[in-house]
């Protein structure tokens, strides 16, 4: 909510209308001290309720305190306001996971690069079970039609609910990009299908197949099943999430497993042959 235009007062000439002033005053002042003092720049920043929502299923709360440049801080409720709003339901019908059963509550803390509190090298963002951290540039700094947004983190906490996974990005290429979609970054989304496409059909696949380490093969072997699975039919990311097994599994072989019968139940029977020939283990 925007700050209310300041009041300005007016010296009253006559000892009455200063008096009626001074009462009025007063009682401001009194309501002030009931209320409270004004909310701090560096206090988080909370969403319950979106347009035509009262009450979202999720309270999401940011702490902005980190960020320091002015322009880049006001863009902070925009937002957190878009990861409520729009990226938490768009991955809610992606999924079909009702995510509010493990988090009522996600909070994201946003860091400027110096004040970020994990090692240098990675990947400048790191997601906890009901909670994410990014680096300010891969946050309030992203420039889309639909302002700030992200897509990525927020998929690490979802995905914290569908069991053991065989690598940590499995679905994400897909996952992400139909949340673009579905939240009306249509340039995003465009610009991302693109390189995705390319990636699935690069000629030079089976030439990178035949470089990599015996152990790699399988889950390289999944992504560029599942992208080209998107690729001839983006409503098939929504079919991979209510197709998996949830498991736990521990051998990654037994993980690999698990997903490999989703993508070939989700591709009828098409997706087992060239999985077999890639490196993964029959099941």
């Amino acid at each position: 909510m925007a700050d209310s235009p300041r009041m300005r007062q007016h010296l009253a000439s006559q000892p009455g209308r200063a008096r009626r002033a001074a009462v009025w005053l007063g009682a401001l002042a009194a309501g002030a001290l009931a209320a409270g003092p004004p909310p701090h720049a560096d206090e988080p920043i909370v969403v319950t309720s979106c347009p035509g929502q009262e009450r979202i299923a999720v309270t999401f709360r940011l702490d902005c305190s980190h960020v320091r440049d002015p322009a880049a801080r006001a863009r902070c409720k925009p937002f957190i306001e878009n990861q409520a709003c729009k990226v938490f339901p768009a991955y809610r019908r992606i999924t079909g996971i009702d995510l509010e059963k493990a988090c009522p509550e996600i909070t994201y803390t946003l860091y400027d690069k110096d004040q970020w509190p994990h090692p240098p090298g990675g990947e400048g963002g790191q997601a906890g079970r009901c909670s994410a951290e990014l680096l300010s540039q891969f946050s309030v700094l992203i420039d889309s039609s639909i302002g700030p947004y992200d897509v990525h983190e927020l998929l690490h906490v979802y995905q914290s609910q569908i069991g053991s996974v065989p690598y940590t990005h499995i679905l994400f290429g897909a996952s992400q990009l139909e949340a673009r979609r579905e939240i009306g970054d249509h340039d995003g989304y465009e610009a991302g299908f693109a390189r995705l496409k390319k990636e699935a059909l690069d000629p030079n696949l089976e030439q990178e197949f035949a470089r990599m380490a015996p152990e790699r093969r399988c889950p390289m072997a999944e992504v560029n099943e599942e992208e080209r699975l998107y690729i001839s039919n983006p409503k098939v990311v929504y079919a991979f999430y209510r197709e998996l097994e949830i498991g736990w599994q521990k051998d990654q072989a037994q993980r690999e497993a698990r997903f490999n019968r989703m993508f070939d139940k989700v591709s009828q029977g098409r997706a087992k042959k060239f999985l077999l020939d890639h490196g993964c283990a029959p099941w």
